[in-house]
């Protein structure tokens, strides 16, 4: 998923680029810092998954910390440190941009209390909203933002269709794992809906960045930023083949959000940077 966020930091500065000069330090520092924020995404979860028993050494997920045999006390210590890193990079562009920025920097602590802390929200059926909010909203959002110190209509619908397709990972990962999470005690959206209102659910977030990336490119006033609509087959194929599937552990592979969102994100930059 690093590789889905740079490319997301990309597809971000590529919309930047179209409303404003881009400096190549702001730029190469935004891609930079997002390398050790999304490793922190990735080990604190894993490590607060460990920690609440929805991973054990026996049946730890393919790929996962756990799985690897590291140790996952120090799998906490490097996510915080790469969480740290990544704050400061981001504050020092915010505070550049606009000294007011920094008062959105609290958002990014929420990958802290989204599956850790006391009540964690990715726990309690709110890791969709988070998702959509922190991880696709705000990332693109805050690019644009550090980037140009602006943030029209087209950069919002940019940023909308991000949250709606990292809104789509979450909800795909939790409709496969609800029997897993429920034996743990964590209780997503998959439980919440009953299987024909998931499916429905499941359309709307994977389908509904296209028209966003619709108005993004009429916006703009050009074309070039419609380029991801070429990847919409292959969401209607993935959410046919969701919709006709059980729920469970016999949907299609998870693996074809990250493919879906690389593939959007990339072709967006292609066709606006060549």
């Amino acid at each position: 998923m690093t590789a889905v966020v740079l490319l997301q930091v990309l597809f971000a500065l590529s919309v930047a680029r179209h409303l404003g000069p881009l400096s190549t330090s702001r730029a190469l520092l935004t891609l930079a810092l997002f390398v050790p924020e999304s490793v922190s995404r990735r080990l604190l979860n894993d490590y607060d998954d460990f920690k609440r028993g929805v991973d054990v050494p026996e049946t730890a997920r393919r790929g996962s910390a756990l799985a690897t045999g590291l140790s996952m006390q120090r799998v906490r210590a490097v996510g915080l440190a790469c969480f740290t890193a990544g704050i400061l990079a981001l504050g020092w562009l915010l505070y550049t941009a606009n000294p007011w920025s920094l008062a959105l920097l609290p958002l990014s602590f929420a990958v802290l209390v989204y599956s850790g802390g006391p009540v964690p929200l990715g726990h309690h059926g709110l890791g969709e909203l988070m998702d959509f909010v922190v991880c696709g909203f705000y990332v693109v959002a805050v690019v644009i933002w550090v980037n140009v110190r602006q943030l029209p209509f087209a950069a919002v619908m940019a940023a909308v269709a991000a949250g709606f397709l990292f809104a789509a990972t979450m909800f795909h990962n939790d409709l496969r794992d609800s029997v897993e999470d429920l034996r743990a005690g964590k209780r997503t959206l998959a439980h919440a809906l009953s299987p024909r209102a998931s499916k429905i659910c499941y359309a709307v977030f994977v389908l509904a960045p296209y028209p966003c990336l619709v108005l993004v490119a009429h916006a703009l006033d050009s074309w070039r930023f419609a380029a991801p609509l070429a990847t919409l087959p292959y969401a209607v194929w993935l959410v046919v083949g969701v919709t006709r599937s059980r729920l469970g552990g016999t949907m299609p592979s998870w693996m074809h959000l990250p493919r879906l969102l690389a593939s959007v994100f990339a072709l967006l930059s292609l066709a606006v940077w060549i």
